[in-house]
């Protein structure tokens, strides 16, 4: 008789007993590897907050308080052009400082088309890598639509998932919210709840338009829920005050 191979089973004793990694923080207490997702109002600053954030990963520079160790970043910018994110860089930190850790990418494939494995070769050249940032996940989306809008918003983001587990980074996904309002700010994430359902980490930005304000509301499986006030100061977010519940 033939019997099906199931997967490695463990006790609850062994588990308890096993050395086991601790979580590695990207940013800590805020974005851990895994899966993230940072959803934000259109024209919200989320473009220029993410390249901020890249860029002090790639440098190793505090972040809203916190002490960040350098990593190589993958910013994959499908929504620019080169010029326009020279011109931001040059305004973030000029000529002198931009780090050879960060590399920027306009193009690639997507989900299920050859993201993947265009992932996992940068990964292999860049063993140091910490963060991969896709903004935006609609660029990467494939256009099947044979499944439920949940059962195609799980796989995908799945897939993705089992990238980063399997490497130790943390993919950040950049998304919309839907216009429509909710009692709970992250069920105004756009798509379906399996976006955030398989995310290990889910920031939701609100922001009125040209606001000099905005709150980020953070929840996810290996911290807290936060949320951090801040304000805009020469296209950088400044941390304000930050709530933990």
């Amino acid at each position: 008789m033939n019997y099906e191979k199931l997967p490695k089973t463990i006790s609850a004793e062994e588990l308890l007993s096993t050395p086991l990694p601790p979580v590695k923080w990207i940013i800590p207490d805020l974005l851990p590897a895994g899966l993230a997702l940072f959803a934000g109002p259109s024209k919200a600053g989320k473009s220029w907050l993410t390249l901020w954030l890249c860029l002090q990963v790639a440098q190793g520079k505090p972040m809203w308080g916190r002490e960040i160790e350098p990593h190589t970043v993958l910013y994959l910018s499908l929504e620019d052009t080169f010029n326009r994110l020279q011109k931001r860089l040059l305004q973030l930190v000029g000529s002198e400082e931009a780090p050879e850790r960060l590399v920027m990418q306009t193009e690639c494939g997507s989900i299920g088309q050859g993201l993947e494995e265009q992932l996992t070769s940068f990964l292999y050249q860049h063993p140091d890598t910490g963060l991969i940032v896709i903004d935006t996940l609609q660029k990467v989306r494939s256009s099947d639509q044979n499944n439920s809008m949940y059962a195609s918003d799980y796989k995908e983001i799945s897939a993705l998932k089992a990238l980063a587990d399997k490497y130790n980074v943390c993919i950040l996904l950049i998304h919309h919210l839907r216009k429509q309002a909710a009692d709970d700010p992250f069920q105004q994430i756009a798509g379906s709840n399996g976006l955030m359902g398989a995310s290990d980490t889910s920031w939701v930005m609100q922001r009125k338009r040209m606001s000099q304000t905005a709150s980020i509301l953070v929840t996810g499986r290996d911290m807290d829920n936060k949320t951090l006030r801040l304000h805009e100061e020469n296209c950088v977010w400044i941390l304000d005050e930050e709530e933990s519940t």
